[in-house]
């Protein structure tokens, strides 16, 4: 027999349940309509709308754009090739003899500077060096008893500060090579042939970085560096004629097809003549010897044509020409003073120290591009927007895809 008290419960929570159960069932929830999804974001701007208005940029334009930035971004494989050999020598890769590739594109964080963690940076680790061993404390101990131990066969993490953006620009070269009007024989010939050439070179150079940055040659006694290497030696050798060639083709276009600047805004003149002469002075330091006075004259230009840049952009600060393109043109100028000590007559650049000057000037490439797409876009000289897609390769960041030519072409440059 069940005692009274374990009913008690049992009853109370029946009858609470039946006087619930007279009660209106209250009506479901109608669901938000779509609209009103994520009240969070409303009032905010989508700066990723797809179907803005994009800029009618010229199809000429639009493919020396694509030219340049093949051309000279892909002048980083030069600066790989230079260090990487420079680190060997004539010997293959070896426990004695590890390759570099070269420094950061960018400068890294200066150690004992906070990092986005909070703690300080260290300087990124040069795969070619040989590794130290901390000095030793007599008062230190051993690992504490069942503390966490690492594992032997553990990938380290890649340091992408390392890596350069050689297959970026390489794969600008594939784009460029894509647009077939209006016809540049010269650089269409050279890109048909430098483009899968050097999306390949780029593809290698990334792969070796990655497995001396990793140590997995520890792990297959240099097998696959060996195998890395007569490829890349193989490559190399071909490098210089086959980025000469282009080379010459982009820079005979631009000198036989002057921009036509007769109905072109005061801001644009003044932007451009910086930039030509910005080209002047980055053509003036390729090449295994450079002559020092051709590019002392030709960096003196540069820094009148920026200041006078910087000026007009003082007294026009809505003027997208000198908003987007002067910091360009300093920070390229920064760079070529940075590397001032290491230029000489008959050895050129040091490697680690042209890195910076390409990567500056392909940034400044890519910023003139931007400020004529703003220009563009505010003189209304647009056309409708497009769907969302997938980015070109080696396009920019926000850069307009390839458009065919229009009755009302803007200004070519």
């Amino acid at each position: 027999m069940i005692p009274f008290r374990s009913l008690f419960p049992i009853a109370l929570v029946l009858s609470t349940a039946g006087i619930a159960g007279c009660k209106e069932d209250p009506p479901a929830p109608t669901p938000e309509p779509a609209s009103s999804a994520a009240p969070q974001n409303k009032g905010k701007l989508n700066i990723r709308n797809p179907m803005a208005p994009l800029a009618k940029v010229d199809p000429q334009t639009m493919k020396e754009y694509r030219s340049d930035v093949c051309y000279f971004g892909t002048l980083t494989l030069k600066q790989a090739r230079d260090a990487y050999l420079a680190s060997l020598g004539k010997d293959e890769p070896s426990e004695k003899k590890i390759p570099s590739f070269g420094g950061a594109a960018a400068p890294p964080m200066p150690p004992g500077m906070p990092g986005k963690d909070g703690k300080p940076a260290t300087a990124p680790k040069d795969p070619a060096a040989k590794p130290t061993a901390p000095p030793k404390d007599p008062a230190a101990k051993g690992p504490e008893p069942g503390g966490a131990k690492p594992k032997p066969d553990e990938r380290k993490p890649f340091n992408f500060a390392m890596r350069a953006p050689h297959e970026r620009n390489a794969r600008a070269c594939t784009v460029a090579a894509g647009l077939k009007e209006p016809a540049m024989p010269d650089t269409d010939a050279a890109l048909a042939t430098f483009a899968p050439f050097a999306v390949e070179l780029a593809k290698n150079i990334a792969a070796a970085t990655n497995y001396y940055q990793r140590e997995e040659y520890k792990k297959d006694s240099f097998e696959k560096g060996k195998e890395l290497h007569k490829k890349l030696i193989a490559d190399f050798e071909k490098l210089d004629e086959m980025s000469d060639k282009l080379g010459t083709a982009v820079l005979a276009w631009h000198k036989s097809h002057p921009p036509d600047l007769a109905a072109a805004e005061e801001g644009h003149k003044v932007a451009l003549t910086a930039f030509q002469d910005a080209r002047t002075t980055m053509v003036s330091l390729i090449g295994k010897k450079i002559e020092l006075d051709a590019y002392k004259a030709a960096l003196k230009k540069l820094e009148e044509s920026a200041e006078a840049l910087k000026t007009f952009g003082t007294s026009h600060q809505a003027d997208p020409w000198p908003k987007i393109m002067s910091p360009s043109v300093d920070a390229f100028i920064r760079a070529i003073k940075d590397a001032e000590p290491k230029i000489t007559a008959d050895k050129g650049i040091d490697p680690d120290a042209f890195l910076p000057i390409v990567t500056s000037f392909t940034s400044l490439v890519e910023a003139k591009h931007r400020a004529l797409s703003r220009s563009l876009i505010a003189k209304g000289q647009t056309q409708p927007g497009r769907p969302a897609q997938p980015a070109a390769p080696g396009a920019p960041p926000g850069a307009a895809p390839p458009t065919p030519a229009a009755k009302d072409k803007p200004v070519h440059e």
